[in-house]
């Protein structure tokens, strides 16, 4: 009989100002954040967890607010959501006061070199901060879930179970991907028309790489992850990290991150979930500075990485092929120019002066990275050491689990 395993589901949800508000430049980007006046997409898919038949699992709600002065706010609006949950499965909402007292519980400790792990602010930080709750609720793998989506195969966890930290053909199965489904039961990227985007074949690449999800058997070995359908076994996430430079794209990173030290991910073709996002905010040019700030750093990490573990060997650019690897190669600049010049000439067309001005910035950006660290491997593997340090402590620290678990009893 197969042995009944203990899961954490974390969702992080964002919040940003009121409808018509100015964006401030201290706001922390993020694709979609909710307007605190609006009723956002949590309680969707907090509904959608009730689904779930396996026993043993709890769920972690991240409260991300896009600036400080947001904080106290979203904290309030989130207890509100999600406290009529609280009667149908264990659930905790940790906002932006638990990180200060996860951070407190630190300083008291002697141990404050380990709080630059702990924040709330940045893609790849909240994503640690998932397995920091994973962890310190004692589960034996990470469920990571988006907001924007919703369950609908109510086995969904017990498929996670068959897997999870099981030795299967290629070795032990430490990380697991599942796949979207589109509102119109597709998986597969829509066409982009946009001219602008001519030059840029992300779409035709990642509908390449999708074509795994029906070949072959049920479990293989994948180039791709998305971060709102990804399991981390603990075994896992003790040793590997987000990377906190990254700042789209992050889960795809960490695929790679774990491939230095000879773990692979692999799709689970039976794992999927309904994403329902809705539209994006920022505009166009910022969007895709993100997108070519994370292949640049990522060729460069794999540029200059070196053997990172017994065994474990170098991770090649194929590997990756034919998503992301595509924009992981010598011609990167030259695709990005080309994009830069297209999206140049709409903002122009339309009379956007600041448009046209950060495309050019964008092309600046590509050619003279000067925000990267000069050996982003190296960068890398310093955070993660210290990362493995913080999580093989936090386990005899109780005071931080405390700040987890009295999350759970908090009835709002």
């Amino acid at each position: 009989m197969r042995r009944k395993k203990r899961f954490t589901v974390v969702i992080p949800s964002y919040w940003g100002r009121r409808s018509g508000e100015p964006f401030n430049e201290e706001d922390a980007v993020y694709d979609h954040p909710t307007p605190l006046d609006g009723e956002g997409t949590l309680a969707r898919a907090l509904e959608s967890v009730r689904l779930l038949r396996h026993r043993d699992f709890r769920v972690v709600v991240l409260g991300v607010a896009t600036h400080p002065d947001l904080e106290a706010e979203v904290g309030e609006k989130l207890k509100g959501i999600t406290a009529p949950f609280k009667r149908y499965y264990p659930l905790a909402l940790l906002t932006h006061g638990h990180e200060e007292g996860l951070r407190r519980v630190l300083a008291e400790k002697g141990k404050e070199r380990h709080a630059r792990f702990v924040s709330l602010r940045g893609y790849s930080n909240i994503r640690n901060f998932c397995l920091i709750a994973a962890h310190l609720t004692g589960a034996e793998a990470a469920v990571l879930f988006d907001d924007d989506q919703v369950y609908e195969d109510p086995y969904y966890l017990e498929k996670v179970e068959e897997n999870i930290g099981e030795e299967r053909e290629g070795g032990l199965v430490l990380g697991m991907a599942g796949y979207y489904v589109n509102p119109d039961g597709s998986y597969r990227v829509p066409p982009n028309r946009d001219p602008v985007m001519a030059e840029w074949p992300a779409v035709e690449r990642m509908n390449r790489a999708f074509d795994i999800i029906e070949g072959g058997g049920r479990l293989k070995r994948t180039p791709w992850v998305f971060g709102g359908n990804m399991v981390i076994h603990r075994d896992l996430f003790k040793r590997v990290a987000f990377d906190p430079l990254v700042t789209r794209g992050e889960d795809i990173d960490y695929l790679v991150n774990a491939k230095f030290l000879g773990h692979h991910f692999r799709l689970d073709n039976t794992l999927w979930i309904r994403h329902l996002p809705p539209p994006k905010t920022s505009p166009l040019w910022r969007r895709f500075r993100e997108d070519l700030d994370r292949f640049i750093y990522s060729r460069e990490k794999l540029r200059l990485q070196e053997p990172a573990d017994e065994g474990a060997g170098m991770v090649g650019v194929e590997e990756l092929d034919p998503y992301p690897g595509r924009f992981l190669r010598d011609d990167l600049e030259d695709l990005i120019f080309r994009t830069c010049v297209l999206m140049a000439m709409r903002y122009l067309s339309q009379g956007d002066a600041r448009g046209y001005e950060e495309c050019m910035n964008n092309i600046l950006r590509a050619r003279s990275p000067e925000w990267m660290p000069e050996n982003p491997f190296l960068h890398y593997m310093e955070w993660r050491r210290g990362w493995e340090d913080f999580m093989r402590e936090a386990e005899d620290i109780p005071g931080l689990r405390s700040v987890v678990e009295g999350a759970f009893d908090d009835r709002g």
